[in-house]
């Protein structure tokens, strides 16, 4: 168009009414005119067009429709859960805290990735310089904890933390009740199927302890969502389970499916269930293990860790890490639900 513009006063003007391409539909130009020529002619010499590869004319039915835009609109409310897109807390689950009045960019609470352990920068004339509060890039994600003044203190020093009324600011970010607050564009941030986890949610619920009058502004009733969805990821038709609560409490046998949070088991070597079928919530039922199976933990503290199991004495299962050659016992019912039998 902007030829167009510049040719339309001279002795051949561009006989074209508009041009312009769609982003869902990259390396394709539509120009509008009323002969192909025209359209040749408003190409020709025009970098990175190739009219040699031929002009097609859009069909008439389908030419209305790409005038149509059609606007995408992302509903997100404060309390809302999002993931970062991308940089050093990709993945990371968020929270919303406020929405600007343009909708284009949101406040978020996450928490931080502090590196309490930064190898000091070295100078052009080999002299080691101290750490500051710039951040040196070390190659490794530093791993998720809570702002805590004196720690940050005890490794970059005083001169570089400033305190803002209730908040810290840290290398130029701000830092309230332990966790990150930072303004990110919606571009830059997850709003769909973002499924937080059991571990994430009760982070965030738990915050940092050592964070003065913290208020827990998260819905419980996301923590059971997680919880449940906990339970039922881990179980698949086929793995010997056991109820540990409810009335079919001590009833162990074979999954034989699993709708939505309820798990029908077949009984084992119980002779008042033989031939009869049990259904249980997701939530009361756990793997039942033996030594010698090889398991892996889901989540928690010693998540991805795999190892052989070498005792099982009531609802404590302990194993032999396979990378630490060290045993892991779990004792809580709640955590042994997320060792999982490894497959081969």
């Amino acid at each position: 168009m902007r030829k167009s513009l510049d040719l339309e006063f001279s002795n051949r003007p561009l006989q074209i009414l508009s041009a312009f391409e769609r982003d869902s539909l990259p390396g394709i130009i539509y120009v509008e005119a009323r002969s192909q020529k025209q359209v040749s002619e408003a190409c020709n010499g025009l970098v990175g067009i190739y009219p040699s590869r031929g002009v097609t004319l859009v069909p008439i039915d389908e030419m209305a429709s790409l005038l149509l835009i059609k606007k995408q609109e992302t509903t997100v409310n404060p309390g809302n859960w999002v993931r970062i897109k991308r940089g050093k807390y990709q993945g990371d689950l968020a929270q919303v805290v406020d929405i600007t009045e343009n909708g284009e960019e949101v406040g978020l609470k996450f928490i931080p990735r502090i590196d309490l352990n930064p190898k000091d920068e070295v100078a052009i004339d080999g002299k080691k310089r101290k750490k500051t509060g710039l951040a040196v890039s070390t190659g490794v994600r530093p791993p998720q904890r809570f702002f805590t003044y004196e720690e940050v203190v005890k490794v970059y020093g005083r001169k570089v933390i400033s305190k803002r009324n209730q908040a810290y600011i840290f290398q130029n970010d701000t830092y309230k009740d332990g966790f990150i607050e930072k303004d990110f564009k919606l571009s830059a941030i997850v709003t769909e199927n973002v499924n937080p986890t059991l571990d994430e949610i009760t982070r965030f619920a738990r915050g940092n302890h050592e964070g003065e009058g913290m208020e827990n502004t998260v819905d419980l009733s996301l923590i059971a969502e997680a919880s449940r969805k906990a339970a039922i990821a881990v179980l698949q038709p086929g793995d010997h389970v056991e109820v540990f609560e409810g009335e079919q409490a001590g009833v162990h046998g074979i999954v034989e499916s699993i709708n939505l949070d309820v798990v029908t088991v077949n009984p084992v070597g119980t002779f008042d269930l033989e031939g009869q079928k049990v259904q249980v919530p997701a939530r009361s039922v756990r793997k039942r293990f033996k030594p010698g199976d090889h398991v892996k933990v889901m989540s928690g503290k010693n998540a991805d860790e795999s190892g052989l199991v070498v005792s099982v004495s009531g609802n404590i299962v302990t194993f032999l890490s396979d990378m630490s050659m060290q045993e892991v016992s779990w004792s809580c019912l709640a955590k042994l639900r997320h060792l999982t039998f490894l497959t081969s």
